[in-house]
């Protein structure tokens, strides 16, 4: 069985988030969807981690856009692995999962993040698999007038009623929503505008009886796989086609 709901950068509850080897685990449970983070580096070469800095998730210290890729590749993430390309990683994912690509993008931090993504996503023959999502809306924007036909998503950490009308306009399919801004009446007016939801993080047995009560077509994103996908398969209410 598929587990639908969204791997949030690979399996962080049991390996470095944002790794290849955390992606694989994510496709060895079956999940439909799974999210990573991107950055691009001093020499414009996207590439994964959440973080601006490297120095929670690696051996060394500094911001992202201050080393090429050339650097980046001699810190080790955890002791494990080193940092992945977004090219990397989408030839792992290729034909296996889908995959929501959270550009890090925060006002011109990243000249050209956009247009080296939608490079990769081309050159790894994925746009079918790919949907870019941003907090950074303008980002989302610029990313429509760049590609007329990827699929598109907004992330927000809170509650925008009056943003509906800009998603049409640009096309956009995806609404991330911190679960304690999720409420009825939101996600009615979500679905009511043929966006779908995606609550986050749900990452415990009382999140999860939550959405399966409330919210059962969403798409949630979790850390603990493993259990969402044994709580998925027990509950056929979320069994959505």
């Amino acid at each position: 069985m598929k587990i639908r709901g969204v791997a949030h950068r690979g399996y962080p509850v049991k390996l470095p988030e944002n790794t290849l080897s955390s992606f694989q685990a994510a496709i060895n449970l079956s999940f439909t969807h799974l999210e990573l983070d991107v950055h691009l580096t001093k020499d414009g070469v996207p590439v994964l981690m959440h973080d601006f800095a490297i120095d929670r998730m690696t051996d060394g210290q500094g911001l992202i856009r201050d080393y090429t890729l050339e650097e980046l590749k001699r810190f080790r993430v955890k002791e494990i692995e080193t940092i992945p390309t977004l090219e990397e990683a989408m030839k792992l994912l290729k034909g296996n999962i889908s995959v929501l690509i959270e550009l890090k993008q925060t006002g011109d931090r990243y000249p050209g993040l956009e247009e080296a993504v939608l490079d990769v996503v081309r050159r790894t023959n994925t746009l079918d698999q790919s949907r870019i999502i941003s907090f950074d809306h303008f980002s989302i924007a610029r990313t429509r007038e760049l590609d007329p036909n990827i699929e598109l998503g907004m992330i927000c950490g809170g509650s925008m009623p009056y943003v509906f009308p800009f998603m049409k306009e640009i096309r956009c399919t995806y609404l991330g929503v911190h679960k304690q801004f999720m409420t009825p009446k939101y996600a009615e007016m979500i679905a009511e505008h043929g966006i779908e939801s995606g609550p986050w993080p749900i990452d415990t047995i009382e999140d999860m009886e939550l959405i399966a009560k409330n919210y059962p077509t969403s798409l949630v994103t979790t850390d603990n796989l493993e259990l969402w996908a044994d709580f998925y398969r027990k509950h056929p209410e979320l069994h959505i086609s």
